[in-house]
């Protein structure tokens, strides 16, 4: 049996199509499938068919549409039930190649791997064909509630990344002139599409026409100025200036590997010195004191790694937007000439913000030693083996970027003690091998936020407004992220003084609304961060944002109870919120409360509030869309 969500929802098995008949029955195949193999709670399916309105008898009428849907897949000759049922909700069961959205996921991932590892040619055909599985829009001719809605959006993502891999893979093959048409329409599609443009401006000079470039970049910055008020990214003014002094050159086509040659990379593996740390953050500030840490920990006989023959583990934890990725590179970049033999960088999470496999990150690190990928294994404990066997005799510096679990980062940690391993996460890694020290990271203090702000915006016109600099930097928890947006909001507009954006930022429906825009993802990073939470952390999340304040856990402990929680598990979901850094402690009389920090609640109940004041489904935004709200919270203000 297969079924299909890239376009119209279509389930064939072996009589042929048996789709369920009712409206309401393909909305819930339609999210128990983008679910497949993962329970989905029967709150989620009153959610999608009803949104905040629910008839009284909604769960009875999702059984029924459960029945229906089981009812189609019998008649449809699909070899017994499929669809679970789950003490809390359903799980519909299906086998790895039964799935079009699992087939185009495969396909993209052989593709990027192919990429990185200079096999354009394999990249642009697995691209391609991960494209053609898609007949329409993601679940066309079927009805969306709020929850399908942002599954819809994450998928065109998908496929906007895989249109995106397969353009940059044929231009590396030097097909220049057939791309030119093609992006010349898919810009005025996507206006505001920076890696499109930057294709076709790439394209058309490489097809000596030159004035299409051009023409492309000024209407991209127009469009980006009249809609966003920000100018293109360094990246594209870079390529712009390279077309005015014509100083791109000539990308060579990328040529098939022989078998001698694949055989003689094998046997010159160990030789590969890869150099794949990201540039250096011209703008970083501070944090004197954490890089010391970093640095003493990793290095050799470092003092807080001890003389060990282990491999040295550094965890950099934190929020989102508190730097560890920035923090991590320029770490990095100062042990280098420790590592002699090269330092390897991987980023665990895709663009939509889910956790990359080990199996994936594995072959990603090998691919990048040298190791040619039609010789790896499948296997990830063979993957892991062979990696191990690899760094067992090496001096390397790897650096594993935002971690989601220790089973994630385990597998890729090298063997041998003359290695050191930079990890940045949002969790502590509990149980990582080797000598492991953990650097928090937090918001920076007053001083090195200002700094930052100086940087970004221009030190002379922040040193005008220095207190009203502080207090902006005050309000947004001198968050880098948070700091390095407002900076370019104000770079790009002379006529905005810190003090009008700090009277703005002080009203707290201004306060996210300052964030948003292409060059900062505070929005986007902070939904992705909560999507990953277990669902019961969610509930909590939901029910703390929206109480006044700091509460007790006695206070909190009650508030579960009457909105249906489980408050026996209230010390688990609290510590798990804490570890994840979406939970604080503050003081407050004798007794210390929780709360949820202040922009991370503003963001979360942003999304809330939009939920319940359109009483038709939500177009899906930036921040995150799946978050339920307990019902007897309903009447609950901050």
């Amino acid at each position: 049996m297969h079924f299909a969500v890239l376009g119209p929802v279509e389930v064939r098995g072996d009589r042929g199509p048996c789709e369920p008949a009712f409206p309401m029955s393909r909305q819930v195949l339609s999210l128990l499938l983008v679910h497949a193999n993962q329970m989905v709670p029967m709150d989620s399916l009153v959610e999608e068919l009803w949104g905040e309105n629910p008839p009284k008898l909604a769960r009875k009428t999702v059984q029924t549409h459960i029945y229906h849907l089981r009812k189609a897949l019998r008649n449809g000759g699909g070899g017994g039930a499929r669809v679970e049922t789950e003490p809390r909700g359903y799980r519909i069961r299906l086998e790895p190649a039964q799935l079009d959205l699992w087939r185009f996921q495969e396909l993209c991932a052989q593709g990027r791997n192919a990429l990185r590892a200079g096999r354009a040619e394999e990249a642009a055909e697995a691209s391609r064909a991960a494209l053609t599985l898609w007949r329409g829009p993601a679940f066309s001719g079927t009805a969306v509630g709020p929850l399908l809605s942002a599954q819809r959006a994450r998928m065109e993502d998908l496929r906007m990344s895989a249109l995106e891999q397969r353009i940059e893979a044929e231009r590396k093959l030097g097909r220049h002139r057939e791309l030119l048409s093609e992006l010349k329409g898919l810009v005025l599609d996507h206006p505001l599409n920076e890696v499109l443009t930057g294709e076709l401006m790439r394209a058309a000079v490489r097809s000596g026409h030159r004035q299409t470039a051009l023409d492309a970049y000024r209407r991209l910055r127009a469009a980006m100025v009249e809609q966003l008020g920000l100018e293109p990214s360094a990246e594209i003014r870079e390529l712009h200036q390279g077309v005015l002094e014509d100083a791109l050159v000539p990308e060579p086509r990328s040529a098939p590997q022989t078998v001698e040659a694949s055989r003689l990379s094998v046997g010159l593996a160990g030789s590969v010195a890869p150099a794949e740390l990201p540039p250096l953050t011209a703008d970083f500030t501070g944090r004197r004191g954490e890089l010391a840490r970093v640095v003493a920990a990793a290095g050799p006989g470092g003092p807080e790694a001890g003389d060990t023959a282990a491999v040295r583990v550094v965890v950099v934890m934190g929020g989102v937007g508190a730097g560890k990725t920035a923090t991590v590179v320029q770490a990095a970049h100062r042990m280098r000439s420790r590592y002699p033999d090269g330092q390897l960088f991987a980023t665990l999470h895709r663009p939509d913000g889910s956790a990359v496999s080990p199996r994936e990150a594995l072959t990603s690190l090998l691919l990048s030693s040298g190791h040619p990928g039609q010789w790896l294994p499948e296997g990830v404990e063979d993957l892991a083996r062979l990696y191990r066997s690899w760094t067992s005799q090496r001096r390397m510096l790897v650096v594993l970027d935002d971690a989601y679990c220790p089973q994630q980062a385990r597998p890729l940690l090298p063997s041998s003690p003359g290695c050191a391993v930079l990890i940045t996460s949002r969790w502590r890694l509990e149980g990582l091998p080797g000598a492991v020290t953990r650097v928090p990271l937090a918001g920076l203090p007053r001083e090195e936020a200002v700094a930052l702000l100086g940087k970004v915006a221009g030190e002379e016109r922040i040193a005008r407004e220095q207190q009203e600099a502080a207090e902006l930097a005050r309000l947004y928890g001198g968050l880098p992220l948070a700091l390095r947006a407002l900076g370019e909001r104000l770079a790009a507009r002379a006529d905005l003084s810190v003090g009008s954006l700090l009277r703005r930022a002080r009203r707290e429906e201004e306060r996210l609304r300052l964030l948003q825009g292409p060059q900062s993802d505070f929005l986007a990073r902070l939904g992705q961060a909560h999507l990953r939470l277990p669902e019961p952390e969610r509930e909590l999340l939901a029910l703390l944002c929206r109480l006044p304040g700091p509460v007790r856990e006695a206070e909190l402990s009650s508030a579960m109870e009457r909105s249906g929680l489980c408050a026996g598990d209230l010390g688990h979901l609290v510590e798990s919120l804490s570890s994840s850094h979406f939970l604080e402690l503050r003081e407050c009389g004798e007794d210390p409360a929780h709360a949820v920090p202040d922009l991370v609640r503003l963001a979360l109940c942003r999304s809330l509030r939009v939920r319940e004041t359109e009483a038709t489904p939500p177009a899906p935004g930036p921040g995150p869309t799946d978050l339920r709200m307990p019902p007897v919270l309903a009447g609950v203000s901050r």
